[in-house]
């Protein structure tokens, strides 16, 4: 079922035009649940200001949140209920149902997420964190895609401190956000993803925070994104 789910869904954001090839230089950063991307997008924004003397590169996140927010006359929170439903049966009643006009809804909010991607992309300099952005700009040449992962046992302990969750409800949470965030990739993919889109994963349990930084630059520097 879940597979007759994703073709579905991949026929219809096909006709969304996603498949964006031109733009850049950008990075992605693509994360599971527990590691910390945004500190790592930020450590990268600034270091990246300072071998380049101004602050040119922007780190993406909720800006594009509060944005489509405003062109769709709707709240963050709905917003993010479509792309990270924290809802644990709505993918099942999705699949069972496949609610045409409640897919219409969000089609129209992935659509324009997807556009406002691109029109950063189009801009180049910017660092996406999250919001399947990997999927929207696979094909943009001048891109870099990174994946941050760790080992479960240590992304449960930082969930369940971060959120003040008990072990039960921490699992939950966790398995229901990779779950989403891995839909939402493969929807903006138009099919299912591997780890092939990656260019680099990091370990965020073997390696600092600063260590990854540096890395990354490395990389950019590389590709000559920088």
């Amino acid at each position: 079922m879940k597979e007759d789910l994703l073709k579905y869904m991949s026929q219809r954001s096909q006709k969304l035009g996603h498949n964006v090839t031109t733009g850049g230089p950008l990075l992605t950063i693509s994360r599971e649940k527990g590691c910390p991307a945004n500190s790592i997008a930020k450590k990268i924004a600034a270091k990246l200001a300072i071998i380049e003397g101004s602050k040119t590169w922007r780190f993406v996140n909720k800006e594009i949140l509060e944005k489509s927010a405003k062109e769709l006359h709707i709240n963050t929170s709905k917003i993010n209920h479509v792309l990270y439903s924290e809802d644990k049966g709505f993918f099942r009643d999705l699949m069972l149902s496949f609610g045409e006009k409640y897919y219409e809804s969000d089609v129209k909010i992935k659509k324009t997420l997807a556009d406002l991607i691109s029109q950063f992309s189009a801009k180049g300099k910017v660092i996406i964190v999250g919001i399947g952005g990997v999927g929207i700009t696979r094909n943009i040449h001048k891109s870099l895609h990174i994946k941050l992962k760790a080992p479960y046992k240590d992304r449960l302990k930082i969930v369940e401190k971060k959120e003040k969750l008990t072990t039960e409800k921490a699992r939950e949470y966790l398995d229901e956000t990779d779950v989403n965030r891995k839909l939402l990739i493969d929807y903006f993919n138009g099919v299912k993803a591997s780890d092939d889109l990656f260019h680099a994963e990091y370990n965020c349990s073997l390696m600092s925070e600063n260590e990854i930084v540096d890395s990354i630059i490395n990389l950019m520097k590389s590709k000559k994104l920088i």
